[in-house]
């Protein structure tokens, strides 16, 4: 039978068509990896391993834009959620309108897991994206058996967990501390965190009263005497750590 031309160059268009969504679909793929390959719930698998764990359950990767809400608090816990690309911020709501900052997330964080098996699995927080962000999302189930797979994810999810706790902790002894304490225990993780004296902050000064559960001026004031009394020298985002 002989295929009209026209026909025929649609068929064409049609398969140049597959093979750019082919090509494109491969080049997600890659990045979902790199952001999967991040994640601590990976550590010791090899891409190869990754791959083919995550073809025996559902997922699905979702983009947000900065300002974006990926849920808020009250919102009940249904997927495992992991930071592939972006940032965002956890915050709980305060008095007077005002957010206390929780946590900065990056590629390779997962969001409130120790809320996936909780008997309230409720979001404490509300979670907002600051860039153009994507997150991968497992459903609870398929994440609960994704751990059955593999026993070297059920180990690093306990060590996920337990880091999670003891960073909360500290993060209850900061909040209930004094606002110049407050900033010293954030300089010195800082200063590990960096591994320098010399510390560059990512945020703004509101976003770090935020952070801290405080007025502006409260912080604004407590640096300043920290500098008058030698402690630190401050130039901008820029603060070097002389004493502490």
């Amino acid at each position: 039978m002989i295929i009209p031309y026209k026909s025929l160059l649609i068929l064409r268009i049609l398969n140049v068509f597959r093979s750019i969504c082919t090509i494109f679909a491969s080049i997600m793929d890659i990045e979902t990896l790199e952001g999967i390959r991040k994640c601590p719930l990976f550590e010791g698998l090899t891409d190869n391993e990754i791959i083919d764990l995550m073809h025996t359950v559902r997922y699905r990767v979702i983009r947000l834009y900065k300002g974006d809400f990926l849920f808020v608090a009250g919102d009940d816990c249904l997927h495992a959620n992991i930071l592939i690309d972006g940032e965002v911020v956890a915050y709980l709501d305060g008095a007077s309108d005002r957010h206390i900052r929780m946590s900065t997330f990056h590629a390779g964080n997962m969001f409130a897991p120790a809320f996936l098996f909780a008997q309230d699995r409720r979001y404490p927080v509300t979670v907002q994206a600051t860039t153009n962000t994507k997150v991968l999302r497992i459903l609870s189930t398929d994440f609960e058996r994704l751990l059955e797979l593999d026993p070297r994810l059920s180990k690093n999810f306990t060590f996920i967990l337990s880091n999670l706790i003891a960073g909360l902790t500290k993060k209850v002894g900061m909040l209930l501390s004094s606002v110049r304490d407050k900033i010293i225990f954030f300089l010195k993780e800082e200063r590990r965190r960096q591994q320098s004296n010399t510390i560059q902050l990512s945020m703004s000064r509101q976003e770090l009263a935020d952070h801290f559960g405080i007025q502006k001026y409260s912080l604004q004031r407590a640096l300043n005497e920290l500098q008058e009394s030698g402690a630190i020298r401050i130039d901008g985002k820029t603060i070097e750590i002389l004493k502490l």
